[in-house]
């Protein structure tokens, strides 16, 4: 039988309710980073869930079909071992349980809906970190913004420090630009190395910017394939005066003390 894939328990430190290898309806966000910039919203997310494959955890299985208030939550993203990659806070949590069924529903709110391509991303996790520069490349535009969620939240699962040090030459491979949310993909290969991250944002990159680290007070930022980013990051932004999302990205560069050459 195949391991586990996710798990949930309420957000009390209390074991695990259940375990199941698939599911339906949960990575389902489209929000892309350009949308985040200039159209940005607060609202929360509601996601109904089917859950398929279910390892009941808490007792037997065969019971009437019932309804679980659960309140706060956690949806956890395991690894092939058991080990808990990262996780999801759901409120509101409510989990229907058919009688004799291997599947259950789970309604619950977001804060965001968790991106399309999110399954992807922590497929490629569960294994182990990537290796590689570039993983994310393998997704299509659209579907990168997946790439930053499940970093992030590896991110800050791992690390204490939210920002990883900058060191003194950053070298930035950027042949794979292709957008936005491709910039701080690339960004977060390049400061915290394959799978990091340090950005989902232009605010998120001034704040790393700000409160990093440092090995050197100007550290210097290699650009190689500049001119993909040329056409990758053409889109303007009306509100800002027509201008080009690579020149605010490299004007948050500078703002945050990096120098920025062409490689």
């Amino acid at each position: 039988m195949r391991p586990a894939r996710y798990s949930l328990r309420r957000d009390d430190g209390m074991a695990a309710l259940a375990q199941w290898l698939e599911m339906d309806g949960f990575f389902v966000g489209g929000e892309s980073a350009y949308d985040a910039f200039e159209n940005p919203s607060e609202e929360p997310g509601t996601v109904r869930l089917t859950l398929r494959g279910v390892d009941w955890l808490d007792a037997a299985a065969d019971r009437p079909t019932r309804t679980l208030e659960l309140g706060d939550a956690v949806l956890e993203v395991l690894a092939g071992n058991g080990h808990v990659l990262g996780d999801y806070s759901l409120w509101g949590a409510r989990l229907t349980v058919p009688s004799g069924s291997p599947d259950a529903t789970l309604t619950a709110g977001v804060g965001a809906l968790p991106h399309v391509g999110g399954e992807w991303a922590w497929d490629q996790w569960r294994a182990s970190r990537p290796a590689q520069r570039n993983a994310w490349a393998r997704l299509p535009v659209g579907h990168r913004e997946a790439w930053l969620e499940v970093t992030r939240i590896v991110s800050f699962r791992e690390n204490r420090m939210p920002y990883p040090a900058l060191l003194e030459q950053i070298d930035l491979d950027g042949g794979h630009v292709d957008d936005l949310a491709s910039l701080f993909c690339a960004l977060g290969d390049a400061v915290a190395g394959p799978g990091g991250w340090c950005a989902s944002s232009l605010a998120d990159l001034a704040d790393c910017l700000r409160y990093a680290p440092r090995a050197a007070p100007r550290p210097r930022l290699l650009w190689r394939d500049l001119a993909v980013a040329e056409k990758g990051l053409a889109r303007t932004v009306a509100e800002a005066g027509a201008v080009r999302y690579l020149d605010l990205a490299l004007q948050v560069l500078a703002g945050g003390g990096v120098e920025v050459l062409a490689g």
